[in-house]
């Protein structure tokens, strides 16, 4: 329990803190992942959740684009 002055905590910049990922934010598209966002959340499973309730969306990472990558020479 914290002292309860109201001060700022500083943040730590040890090892741990630098090691600490970040949560993944999903979000849920509509249009097969070509139309708006309906949804975001941090919980994938809640993100599948509501894609039910829109015919036609995707569940995607924040960020990631619904093309197709690029065809590479062998």
């Amino acid at each position: 329990m914290g002292c309860g002055c109201g001060g700022v905590r500083k943040q730590s910049t040890g090892a741990r803190a630098a090691t600490r990922k970040g949560k993944t934010t999903y979000q849920v598209v509509l249009d097969g992942g070509n139309g708006r966002v309906a949804f975001t959340t941090t919980n994938v499973t809640l993100a599948g959740s509501v894609s039910v309730n829109y015919p036609g969306s995707v569940v995607l990472p924040l960020g990631a684009t619904n093309t197709p990558p690029a065809a590479t020479k062998a």
